[in-house]
């Protein structure tokens, strides 16, 4: 691609209101400075302070007389078809000030960017960015208006509309290997998915084979199944925990010992068969499940039998009453 006009020698205003002056020598200068391997110049639209998509590079630079010029590289097609058209009608150069601290060249003013103003930039994905630093000191941004055209410009304007060049082989295969890679992610992620599933259901199911376990040892009462299977479910297996010292230390799941503190809680209900006791006695009447450790007075659980048995004796009397009648007796 043909050398692009970007600046001139003589005094020019910057951006900032500073007034400066440029000879053909620091043209000459700056042509001299110029390297794609300390900083390489983006082509850009406007002048952006961050990151921002370069539409082009700039390769090198020449000086023909009082005029500095750019040999493009790497222009995207879509941005080439603007400028063709006529939509940038202004191009500003920016450059690194000789006393900046960011100056790939100190002593030279260094191309920074060129940066083409007017239309609204094409949306074009897979740019490489342009990378700036935020508000670098020592950068002189100067338009140069109204620019002289290349010897031989990118395109020149015309009423039709721009050809599309059919797609060349290596983008269709490009394209071809896109969706093929698309395809396989989703497969990957529906398997992942699955997977995920079938181990939250696997350890739901134990979480209820656990609990329904509690149950049947006496250690949980049935009203507390639903909430105890709910709140294993919710604890993260991979958490760990450490604690303790000698016999007691622990280090391991956190959902490994609250299970297994969980399996050895005292019997809140005791299932085991017993021999029932003589027809008549104090014990006949009231037997009621206590855990296992639990102490009974004698002389209450005899009240309590006692007033069950004016209960039957006496039907529509309350338990109260049947208690302070016996206690009366």
């Amino acid at each position: 691609m043909n050398a692009i006009d970007i600046f001139s020698a003589g005094a020019h205003t910057a951006m900032s209101g500073v007034k400066l002056s440029f000879s053909e020598a620091d043209l000459e200068a700056t042509v001299s400075a110029y390297d794609p391997a300390l900083h390489e110049a983006p082509i850009v639209v406007g002048h952006p302070k961050h990151d921002a998509p370069a539409y082009g590079w700039v390769r090198t630079l020449v000086r023909d007389g009082a005029t500095l010029r750019a040999v493009p590289d790497q222009i995207d097609p879509a941005f080439a078809e603007l400028v063709a058209a006529g939509r940038y009608k202004k191009i500003s150069a920016s450059f690194y000030h000789p006393d900046a601290e960011a100056n790939p060249a100190p002593g030279t003013y260094y191309l920074r960017h060129v940066g083409f103003l007017g239309a609204q930039p094409p949306a074009v994905k897979g740019l490489r960015d342009a990378q700036f630093g935020e508000e670098e000191a020592g950068v002189v941004t100067l338009e140069f208006a109204d620019p002289h055209p290349p010897e031989e410009p990118m395109d020149k304007p015309s009423n039709t509309p721009p050809k599309r060049e059919p797609l060349k082989p290596d983008a269709v295969d490009f394209a071809e290997r896109e969706a093929a890679l698309a395809a396989r992610q989703a497969k990957l992620d529906a398997r992942e998915k699955a997977l995920a599933e079938q181990e939250a259901s696997a350890r739901r199911r134990a979480h209820v084979e656990f609990a329904e376990r509690l149950i049947t040892e006496g250690r949980l009462l049935p009203k507390d199944r639903d909430g105890l299977i709910e709140f294993l479910a919710a604890q993260p297996a991979e958490t760990a925990i450490e604690f303790g010292e000698g016999d007691s230390a622990f280090k391991g799941a956190a959902l490994d010992w609250l299970t297994g503190f969980l399996s050895t809680l005292p019997q809140q209900v005791d299932f085991a068969e017993r021999a029932a006791p003589e027809q008549g006695s104090p014990s006949s009447k009231g037997r009621f499940a206590a855990p296992a450790e639990a102490q009974v007075d004698p002389e209450r659980l005899a009240l309590h039998g006692r007033a069950l048995a004016y209960q039957e004796a006496h039907p529509g009397v309350s338990y109260a009453d049947a208690v302070l009648t016996v206690q009366g007796a």
